[in-house]
């Protein structure tokens, strides 16, 4: 198997993930690692609830640290000790900031084994927690978890390395998530100006753009649908706490991991040619998250992957000086690119036909072209990028 990199982009954090290669003892080392720091949350949230119970008042990240320092024993840094506490804080404050909003969010809970799958390290640099050795080809850890384990860096890393987790994935491997902090990007120079396009997201077509371009919608999860059904109804055969069970479960992930797999690398290539080859790409602002509410399509709005798909667009049209403006998406797919008028149609059909100017085209293309319309009609796009123009609106129904 190759390693890959996933850049993920946070404000200017940057995150980037490389294979490990631990020997068999650097891995019993991790996998004791794992599992106690998980028992040792769960005795930290065990001992926040009786503290709360006991006073009215929750332990905080500095009174976890304080109950439990020198905790780690022979197996957890004591840095991973404070990333623990600093977790749960984390998801403590969380808990509390939703319920004043009055947003559902559930209380922090105690965690499972396939709930628990990483090892958080505290500090990057030389003398500190992490890093990477000289020979760039071992990444140095904490001697409790094996000192120095082989990596393959396929890439450099960007920006100044903060932190970095150590993460076991369904496949049975670790990698390493060196999380870097990018320095301010310079303004992009003028060069020929590029044009700008309109992309309508659906379920038949992934996306349409404006220029009369379709691209298949890959189904990656409906297409592996029944090799999860053969491979759930042999887990819910197997005895609770078996070996074969555990094993089934494995198996489970490792098809759900090739899914997301498959999805993340399609999502960066079809977002590449968007993102390096247009000025300005207007997409709609839609709420992925009420749209989902629609049982009858909500598999298959998760199979697409849209909220993904612009946050990855935003991303790489922001790093190739460009730029993603969302328009309001009403009426995007009912209304004639060619003249303007209203044309009813239902989600059965698929073609685009106005009756006013005689336009036919496809009903996805024809939103796109709407889309681009009334991106650049809007006038000039706001100079924050992923910005919004116009008022938000109600959409109309289609996928």
């Amino acid at each position: 198997m190759t390693a890959t990199t996933y850049c993920v982009s946070i404000g200017a954090v940057k995150t980037f993930e490389y294979r490990l290669y631990p020997t068999k003892a650097q891995g019993k080392q991790l996998l004791n690692c794992l599992a106690t720091s998980r028992h040792l949350y769960n005795e930290m949230l065990e001992s926040l609830k009786a503290h709360y119970e006991a006073t009215g008042k929750f332990l905080w990240k500095y009174g976890l640290c304080a109950a439990f320092k020198g905790r780690g024993g022979d197996t957890i840094p004591a840095t991973t000790v404070q990333t623990l506490a600093d977790r749960l804080d984390k998801a403590l404050r969380r808990y509390l900031a939703f319920k004043v909003l009055g947003k559902p969010c559930g209380f922090p809970r105690f965690k499972s084994a396939n709930r628990w799958h990483s090892i958080d390290l505290r500090q990057y640099g030389i003398g500190r927690d992490v890093y990477l050795e000289a020979d760039n080809k071992h990444l140095h850890v904490p001697g409790k978890i094996g000192k120095s384990i082989k990596i393959k860096l396929h890439r450099p890393f960007q920006g100044v390395a903060k932190t970095a987790h150590l993460v076991l994935r369904a496949d049975g491997h670790w990698y390493a998530l060196i999380v870097c902090e990018m320095p301010e990007r310079e303004p992009a120079q003028v060069t020929e100006p590029k044009p700008d396009i309109g992309i309508d997201v659906g379920l038949r077509y992934f996306l349409a753009d404006s220029e009369g371009n379709t691209v298949p919608n890959p189904t990656f999860y409906r297409t592996s649908q029944a090799t999860l059904r053969r491979k759930q109804r042999t887990l819910s055969r197997r005895q609770k706490g078996s070996h074969h069970r555990r094993k089934a479960a494995k198996s489970v992930a490792q098809t759900h991991l090739k899914i997301s797999r498959q999805r993340r690398d399609f999502l960066f290539k079809t977002v590449k040619a968007y993102a390096e080859s247009y000025e300005h790409i207007f997409v709609e602002n839609l709420s992925v998250n009420g749209m989902v509410q629609n049982h009858h399509l909500a598999k298959s709005i998760y199979d697409a992957s849209w909220s993904d798909f612009f946050n990855i667009l935003t991303y790489k049209a922001e790093s190739a000086g460009h730029q993603v403006v969302k328009v309001p998406p009403r009426y995007t797919s009912q209304k004639c690119s060619g003249c303007g008028e209203l044309v009813p149609k239902s989600l059965a059909v698929r073609t685009h036909v106005c009756p006013h100017c005689g336009l036919i085209a496809d009903r996805d293309v024809n939103a796109a072209l709407n889309i681009l319309a009334f991106g650049k009609s809007a006038g000039a796009p706001p100079s924050e990028h992923n910005g919004s123009v116009g008022s938000r609106a109600p959409r109309s129904r289609r996928p």
